[in-house]
């Protein structure tokens, strides 16, 4: 029993070792992948465009309200209480539509950032999977993560070029 114990372990060791020095670990940067892909910088673009299109509209819709809530303000001690009634409920109207607009322009502008975003993503991943599948590393981490804070390149190979 003892006997087998022993040997048992000493096989554990032999195999572990060997697998330890057969096992290689790749490490790629996502940012550096995406730098280098030409339909994710212009889909970059793209978003940007359309962020600044939002950004430009929420900015004239601000410029109105601030407009209108400083003439209100310059009036409202001549105005009779109706009509100061009525001219407050339609700046909190406006306040409230540019409020929603805002939160509705802010998820559009998400959706339409992940829908572009999606295709560069496949691609590192599919790139990742063929770099798996030829058998030479058992391990892959992404460095963006951060999930990882210090990889040892003696013991680890780059393989960003390969994703490219």
């Amino acid at each position: 029993m003892k006997k087998a114990l022993i040997v048992t372990t000493i096989l554990f060791a032999c195999c572990a070792s060997l697998m330890a020095q057969q096992a290689k670990i790749g490490y790629y940067s996502t940012q550096a992948v995406l730098a280098a892909d030409a339909e994710y910088q212009a889909a970059v673009k793209a978003v940007a465009k359309s962020r600044q299109q939002v950004t430009a509209e929420l900015e004239a819709a601000q410029k109105e309200f601030t407009e209108k809530y400083e003439l209100f303000l310059e009036q409202q001690t001549m105005l009779d209480a109706a009509i100061k009634e009525k001219r407050q409920a339609e700046l909190q109207g406006l306040l409230e539509r540019n409020e929603q607009f805002k939160r509705d322009a802010q998820q559009r502008l998400k959706t339409a950032e992940d829908e572009a975003f999606a295709p560069a993503m496949k691609r590192i991943s599919d790139a990742v999977q063929r770099v798996v599948g030829a058998g030479e590393y058992l391990i892959i981490i992404d460095t963006d993560s951060k999930a990882c804070p210090y990889i040892n390149p003696a013991y680890s190979e780059d393989i960003t070029s390969k994703l490219k």
